[in-house]
């Protein structure tokens, strides 16, 4: 996964993931590296569990398993490179995520066509509806399963927890 490969030594996307653990407030749910890592995997591998990836090729116009497997991995990768600014000053990290990968995606090969799936699904990510994209819908789902909150030692004080199911039926989509 050359592209993927190239993502990761972006110095920009470095950055943004720099930032993201230097300004970030929360003691729970960091976004950092390994956590753009977990959701990049987990939603690659609900699109495999559900038999998916013909189908997401097929329907997101995308050149082959390969094109498919990098987009996802992208997608996952770039989902919270805007989390910084929210904690600086507010702003959705979604929408400002999807505007950021756009700078990124074309420095590492990546097509309009997969940039414009990678972004929507960025923006997507935030908040579960029935109109989202399939990647969208995937990534979202990836970055709820990337913890198991009912674990965390902060659950008495994230904000997050009331939007998310506390057991393991979480883990089956």
């Amino acid at each position: 996964m050359k592209r993927v490969e190239m993502l990761l030594k972006d110095a920009q996307y470095n950055e943004y993931i720099n930032r993201n653990v230097s300004e970030g407030i929360e003691k729970f749910c960091q976004h950092d590296l390994r956590h753009h890592i977990d959701v990049a995997r987990i939603a690659y591998i609900l699109v495999l569990e559900h038999n998916d990836l013909n189908y997401f090729v097929k329907e997101s116009k995308l050149s082959g398993k390969l094109a498919a497997k990098e987009v996802i991995y992208a997608a996952g990768l770039l989902h919270d490179i805007g989390k910084w600014k929210e904690y600086r000053s507010g702003v959705d990290h979604a929408a400002l995520g999807a505007r950021l990968a756009r700078e990124i995606l074309p420095r590492a090969f990546f097509n309009p066509t997969e940039i414009e799936h990678i972004c929507q699904a960025i923006f997507e990510h935030r908040n579960i509806n029935r109109d989202m994209s399939f990647l969208g819908e995937r990534l979202h789902r990836a970055d709820n399963l990337s913890r198991v909150c009912s674990q965390c030692e902060y659950i008495s004080k994230c904000p997050k927890v009331k939007n998310k199911e506390l057991n393991m039926i979480n883990l089956e989509y």
